[in-house]
């Protein structure tokens, strides 16, 4: 499974968030960004997630000079959300450098266009929920879908990856949503590659997903705080 560190930026800082909001649980840190992804390729990090959360807020691409920055100076792939619901942000991604463009549900109108110019290998999916409801104002048939309601919708399109996040166990060190990665997972028969995100607190946490079948995991907290040591990780799974 690929073990993927996730560098949330804000402001130009590295954050972590809490069950996604910016309260007092969340947390600013010192380390610099392009230093930061430095060090996450030193310890063996194959792939490197950026989430621009000036961007998310804003619809459009934020922290473009950071992300041009890690991607020309780090040989770890970098793949991208937040702030990219067009495809001319679609194509600003890939001429910054990145491998991978993460669409989320605010993108969704594009998503098949997506797809079909740039390959199921560089357009994941991007689901925010929470327990097994999406985060969004999408309706599907007049109500907001279930998880994994939306993950088969979107497999009709092409879609062959797929990143979950429970915000409410973002940043939270208290364990991933393991039910509703493993109903992804047996709902869409192994057709889709699912990542889960959000929550990680220890090494087991890790082996359960590996075990019920997700692709990977995608950690923040727990790297930037030490509470887990990557190479390490990355070694064992």
């Amino acid at each position: 499974m690929k073990i993927i560190p996730n560098i949330y930026l804000l402001d130009g800082k590295c954050v972590s968030l809490y069950k996604g909001k910016e309260n007092e649980q969340k947390r600013v840190y010192y380390k610099e960004p392009f230093h930061t992804a430095r060090l996450f390729e030193s310890e063996g990090a194959k792939t490197i997630q950026i989430t621009d959360l000036n961007g998310s807020k804003t619809g459009s691409l934020y922290h473009t000079t950071i992300i041009k920055k890690i991607c020309s100076g780090v040989d770890s792939e970098i793949q991208l959300a937040g702030g990219i619901r067009d495809m001319d942000s679609v194509e600003k991604a890939f001429k910054l450098g990145v491998s991978r463009v993460i669409l989320g549900v605010s993108a969704i109108r594009i998503l098949k266009e997506a797809l079909a110019k740039y390959g199921s290998d560089k357009i994941i999916f991007g689901i925010k929920g929470r327990k097994n409801m999406v985060d969004t104002d999408l309706t599907l048939e007049g109500s907001a879908p279930e998880v994994t309601e939306l993950a088969k919708e979107v497999e009709k399109t092409g879609v062959t990856q797929i990143i979950y996040k429970d915000l409410e166990m973002e940043g939270a060190l208290y364990h991933p949503n393991f039910d509703e990665i493993e109903r992804l997972i047996y709902e869409t028969d192994g057709r889709i590659a699912v990542y889960s995100s959000g929550g990680i607190a220890d090494e087991y946490d890790i082996k359960l997903l590996k075990d019920a079948g997700a692709a990977g995991v995608i950690v923040s907290r727990a790297f930037m705080e030490d509470v887990l040591d990557l190479s390490d990780m990355i070694e064992k799974y």
